[in-house]
C-alpha cells in the first residue's frame, strides 16, 4: 500500500506540471490497480453473422449481452489465416514484421531462411502481455495458440504469467488426438512446459475452468489480462448433445434458403446496405435439391453441430462472465470477442478411402446418429460456409471479404455504447486500442524491436470521430500469396490458385461487398495508385514473391497425402507381405502335388 501511495504522488506530480492532453494525463495517473482488467476471447472460424446479435441462429446470450453494452464493429478485418492473426492480435504489428507470413501448414520449407517467414518472433518482439505486465498487469493465456512452429513461441517467452494451450491449428475437443494426419499428436503445455491434455473435459469447459482458476489465484489487487481462445467452430465441429439437439430442423432448408433467410435479417438489422447483392457461390458449389436425403440430413445435422458448438462456447463464457460479476470486476473488464478468420470451407467426408482409414483409426466416426458428437469427426463444408460469409464473397484462407471480414464486439470502461459500427478496424489495431484504453502509451519508441503498426480506436470507440483511417490511409494484408490493400472503399485484391488466377482485381467496396465486379479498366488510375501502394506496403514489410506455380491449397495436400503415405504404409506392407506369402504356399503346393 505504501508504494501504490508513493506511486500515485509521483504521477500526481507529473500531472501537475504536464502540458500534455488532459486525458492521457487522467490516464497516466492511473495505478494499476485502478486500471480495468483487459479480457480478449478468441473464437476460430466464426463467419461473419454466426453470433446471435450480428444475425446468427445460434444462441449467444452471454455474448450478445456484451455486445448490448458495448459495440459491434461491422468492419473489422483480421487476416485470411490463423496463426498471422493472432500473432498480429497480440503485438500490434504486421504479420512479416514478426516472422509470420502464413502457417507453418502452408509454408514452403526453402524460403524458411527469410526473417518474414520464419515462424520464429524476433528476439525482443513486446506482446500486449509484456507491455501490460511492465504496468503492474497478470497475463493469462488458455486455449489454442498456433503462432508459429510448434513449441517455438509460447506464451511465457512472450509476457504471459501463467498459460495453458495446445500449439497446434487444432485438436479434438475431448481428447489428445490429432484431427489430421500431418500431426502425430496435439502438444500441450502449461506454463510452457510439456503436459498431457489435463483431463477429457470438453474444451470451452476446460478453458473456461481454468481461466476462472488463474483469476481466482492472482493477487486481487492487481488487474488481470486474459487471453480466451476457443476451439469453436474449428474442425472437428464437436459439441455436447444437449446444444447440437437445439437446432432440430433449423438448417433442413438447405444452404441456399439459409444465404438468403441472413441477407434479409442482416439488412434489417443494419449490418448490411439495403442495395446489397448476394455474390455468387464458388462454380463447384453443390445444389442443396441435387443431394440425396441421407446427404440433406447428414449437412443439416453438420449445421447443427456447428451452431450447437457456437452455443456451448457461449455457455460456458457466460459462467466466465457471471464469475467476474460475483468477484465485481465483471463492469471494471474491457472485453473483446473476435473471429481469427473467416468460415472453414473443408469437408472431412468422402476426401478419400485413405483418409476414412486414418480416422477410423484415431478412433472417429461419421454416423449420423452421433455425428458432431464426441468421437465424432464433422466439418461443415464449403457451401455453409458460404452461407456463414454472407454478404461476403468465399471463407478462410482467401483474401476475400468472407476470408477475413468477421464480428469483432467490444465493450468495457471507455467505451460508448453503440450498435453497429462501421468504421474501419484492422487486427492489429487492438493490441494499441487496448493500451490507450488502460492509460498506456498506444505507440512504440524508437528503440524497439518491432514497432506497434496498428492505431487505437479510442477515438471511434469514445464516440469522437468517425474513422481512425482516413480516405488516403493505404493498409496491406498478405498471407500465403493471397493479398489485399485497402483504401477508402477501394480494395485491391489477389487470389492464388486453385480459388483464383494470382492477377490482381480493384472492387469498390461501397457498392459491391460481394466483390463481384472488377472495375480496374473503369479506374486505371486509381488501380495504379492502389497497386503502387500495395509495391511499397510489400517492400517495407518483406513480402516475397513465391511464383505463379504457388498453391498454398497444394502445399497443404503435399504434406497431407505424406503424411498419410507414412500412417499407410506398415499396413501396406504387411498386406503385401500376407499376399507373398499366400503365393509363396500356393506355388510351393503345386510344386509338391
Amino acid at each position: 500500500m505504501p508504494n501504490n501511495l508513493i506511486s500515485f504522488g509521483i504521477f500526481a506530480l507529473l500531472l501537475a506540471l504536464s502540458s500534455g492532453h488532459e486525458a492521457h494525463a487522467q490516464a497516466a495517473a492511473q495505478t494499476p490497480s485502478d486500471r480495468p482488467n483487459v479480457l480478449i476471447i478468441m473464437a476460430d472460424d466464426v463467419g461473419y453473422m454466426d453470433f446471435g446479435s450480428y444475425g446468427g441462429e445460434a444462441a449467444t446470450p452471454a455474448i450478445d449481452a456484451i455486445a448490448t453494452r458495448g459495440i459491434k464493429m461491422s468492419r473489422y478485418y483480421t487476416s485470411p489465416q490463423c496463426g498471422p492473426s493472432r500473432a498480429m492480435l497480440l503485438t500490434g504489428a504486421d504479420n512479416h514484421e514478426i516472422g509470420m507470413a502464413m502457417i507453418p501448414e502452408t509454408l514452403p520449407d526453402d524460403i524458411r531462411k527469410n526473417p518474414a517467414y520464419s515462424l520464429k518472433l524476433p528476439q525482443g518482439t513486446l506482446t500486449l502481455a509484456d507491455r501490460l505486465g511492465a504496468a503492474g498487469y497478470q497475463s493469462y493465456a488458455i486455449g489454442k495458440w498456433h503462432i508459429g512452429d510448434v513449441g517455438a513461441n509460447l506464451p511465457r517467452k512472450h509476457g504471459f504469467d501463467r498459460s495453458l494451450i495446445f500449439d497446434a491449428t487444432g485438436a479434438d475437443n475431448w481428447a489428445t488426438r490429432s484431427y489430421l494426419p500431418i500431426y502425430d499428436t496435439i502438444q500441450w503445455f502449461e506454463d510452457d512446459t510439456p503436459i498431457e491434455r489435463p483431463n477429457d473435459d470438453y474444451s470451452s469447459k476446460l478453458f473456461v475452468d481454468r481461466m476462472i482458476d488463474y483469476i481466482d489465484s492472482g493477487d486481487p489487487e492487481r488487474p488481470f489480462f486474459g487471453y480466451l481462445a476457443f476451439q469453436a467452430v474449428h474442425i472437428p465441429v464437436q459439441a455436447p448433445r444437449q446444444f447440437i439437439d437445439n437446432y432440430d430442423g433449423r438448417f433442413d432448408a438447405g444452404w441456399h434458403a439459409l444465404r438468403h433467410e441472413r441477407m434479409a435479417k442482416g439488412k434489417k438489422l443494419g449490418l448490411i446496405p439495403a442495395d446489397a447483392t448476394l455474390p455468387p457461390q464458388p462454380e463447384n458449389a453443390r445444389q442443396w435439391d441435387a443431394l440425396s436425403a441421407k446427404e440433406k440430413a447428414y449437412y443439416a445435422r453438420a449445421m447443427q453441430a456447428n451452431a450447437g458448438m457456437i452455443e456451448a462456447m457461449d455457455f460456458h463464457l457466460n459462467r466466465l462472465f457471471e464469475h467476474l460479476d460475483k468477484i465485481g470486476q465483471l463492469t471494471n473488464t474491457i472485453v473483446i470477442i473476435i473471429s481469427d478468420n473467416g468460415p472453414e470451407s473443408a469437408s472431412m467426408v468422402g476426401q478419400s478411402p485413405l483418409v476414412d482409414f486414418w480416422l477410423n483409426r484415431q478412433g472417429y466416426n461419421i454416423g449420423l446418429e452421433t455425428l458432431g458428437e464426441e468421437d465424432s469427426m464433422v466439418a461443415i463444408g464449403m457451401e455453409w460456409a458460404t452461407a456463414a460469409a454472407v454478404p461476403f464473397a468465399r471463407y478462410k484462407f482467401h483474401a476475400t471479404e468472407g476470408g477475413h471480414r468477421v464480428p469483432m464486439i467490444i465493450a468495457g470502461p471507455g467505451i460508448k455504447p453503440k450498435d453497429f459500427e462501421p468504421a474501419r478496424a484492422h487486427v492489429f489495431d487492438i493490441t494499441p486500442t487496448v493500451l490507450d484504453l488502460v492509460g498506456l502509451p498506444a505507440s512504440s519508441t524508437a528503440n524497439e524491436v518491432v514497432p506497434i503498426r496498428g492505431r487505437s480506436l479510442v477515438p471511434v470507440l469514445s464516440g469522437q470521430a468517425n474513422e481512425v483511417y482516413g480516405a488516403d490511409d493505404a493498409i496491406g494484408i498478405e498471407v500465403a500469396t493471397n493479398a489485399a490493400l485497402y483504401k477508402g472503399d477501394w480494395k485491391l485484391q489477389k487470389m492464388p490458385h486453385p480459388a483464383g488466377d494470382g492477377q490482381w482485381r480493384l472492387y469498390n467496396l461501397a457498392n459491391d461487398l460481394g466483390e463481384t465486379r472488377d472495375v480496374k479498366q473503369e479506374y486505371p488510375d486509381i488501380f495504379a495508385e492502389l497497386k503502387s501502394d500495395y509495391a511499397a506496403y510489400a517492400a517495407e514489410v518483406g513480402i516475397v514473391d513465391l511464383g505463379d506455380d504457388y498453391n498454398p491449397m497444394r502445399q497443404i495436400t503435399s504434406d497431407f497425402s505424406l503424411s498419410i503415405l507414412a500412417f499407410i504404409w506398415p499396413y501396406a506392407l504387411g498386406f503385401l507381405l500376407i499376399v507373398l506369402s499366400i503365393i509363396i504356399f500356393g506355388v510351393r503346393y503345386r510344386l509338391m502335388g
